[in-house]
């Protein structure tokens, strides 16, 4: 992806923070010159609430009077924002699962911003919807933190580096980010060298691949078995003053349940700076 992003697509909701998520995904739009699209769509209450033998007709009819609120709402929040946003924005809206509206949207985009899940205020998708559009879109999934203000993504970003697929894709997917930035930190973590490794010199092999796309890394590495490595990458992002962490996806889905991998799931429950995630 070293010629950019050209279709961005953020995740719009009901909810307060769709607006600088929004805010966000223009500014990178403009950066880009890409074309930027909200898509919005939130799960029905109708699949979430249960229903009783008495009075279900009336439930059903009050609950999609909610949702047709709820849509409405949505909708006068972006008609409210779109004319002072960077750049044009299309709107997209779609009923369904959002995990599903987003992942067919996003196969025709080149980057996916979606918002951090918050467990202390009201949201508008399930615990899981992050981990199934990283797990299903195809796509390189940027996920901004709920707290703090939403500054330039891109300048100093760290790469979280494991030598896996996964790594190797969220590398390949950020190109456009890391060939603009003004620093770039590649940190290893509990790094195994040799054959089925990170090489002979772990991060050596990155940082050639990288400096042949024109960036110039600086690699480190870091070493604990007591702290797991999500609780590493979050503390070597702060030291540092990361403004982005690239990282690898990982999760699976078994019977009815969707688990993320640790690193995966600590960097979603406790981000400070946008992650950009690739699967």
């Amino acid at each position: 992806m070293s010629f950019g992003y050209k279709t961005i697509l953020a995740h719009f909701d009901s909810t307060e923070r769709a607006d600088r998520r929004l805010r966000a995904a223009a500014t990178l739009a403009e950066d880009f010159d890409a074309h930027l699209a909200a898509v919005y769509s939130i799960m029905s209450p109708l699949y979430s609430e249960p229903f009783v033998a008495d009075g279900g007709a009336f439930v059903a009819q009050e609950l999609l009077r909610f949702q047709e609120r709820k849509d409405a709402e949505a909708r006068a929040a972006f008609d409210k924002v779109a004319p002072s946003l960077s750049r044009p924005c299309e709107w997209r809206a779609a009923a369904g699962d959002p995990s599903s509206v987003v992942n067919e949207h996003a196969r025709y985009a080149d980057l996916v911003v979606l918002g951090q899940y918050d467990d202390d205020a009201a949201n508008d998708v399930t615990p899981d919807f992050i981990g199934r559009v990283i797990m299903g879109s195809g796509r390189p999934v940027l996920v901004l933190p709920y707290i703090g203000e939403v500054k330039p993504i891109g300048r100093r970003p760290m790469v979280a580096w494991n030598a896996s697929r996964e790594a190797a894709r969220a590398v390949s997917s950020s190109m456009p980010l890391l060939r603009r930035a003004d620093e770039v930190q590649v940190t290893t973590f509990n790094a195994r060298g040799g054959r089925g490794g990170h090489g002979d010199v772990p991060g050596a092999d990155i940082a050639a691949y990288l400096a042949r796309h024109g960036v110039k890394a600086n690699v480190s590495g870091s070493s604990s078995k007591d702290v797991d490595i999500g609780n590493q990458i979050l503390s070597r992002a702060d030291d540092f003053q990361a403004d982005l962490i690239v990282m690898g996806g990982y999760g699976h889905s078994r019977a009815y349940e969707f688990v993320m991998g640790g690193a995966t799931r600590t960097l979603l429950e406790s981000m400070t700076v946008p992650v950009l995630f690739a699967h």
